[in-house]
């Protein structure tokens, strides 16, 4: 003879309510970690969107300070070319006559 068991009611709405149980906690717990990724995302990009302006700003000193230093051997490029070519000087103060 074998032993058949039944589930009485009670048992059921145990087994029931704890499954609804852990569906909840489940979708409490996943929308807490959704929040938590959307706040540490934001975040992340906020510092990687300063860090690029930072960037930015160091490129456009960087060409600012380039252009400044192609005119500045520029001059001293005219300033050795034309002692070199045509043997000028550039005056002393002392030198340079006023003509009015």
């Amino acid at each position: 003879m074998e032993r058949l068991y039944i589930h009485t009611k009670k048992e059921t709405t145990y087994r029931s309510m704890l499954t609804i149980f852990l569906v909840v906690l489940f979708f409490i717990s996943s929308t807490l970690v959704a929040f938590f990724v959307k706040g540490v995302t934001e975040n992340l990009n906020d510092e990687l969107v300063n860090r690029l302006m930072k960037e930015r700003e160091v490129i456009e000193t960087n060409n600012n300070l380039k252009m400044e230093l192609s005119v500045a051997m520029r001059a001293r490029y005219i300033e050795f070319k034309t002692k070199e070519r045509l043997g000028l000087k550039k005056p002393n103060e002392e030198e340079v006559l006023v003509l009015r």
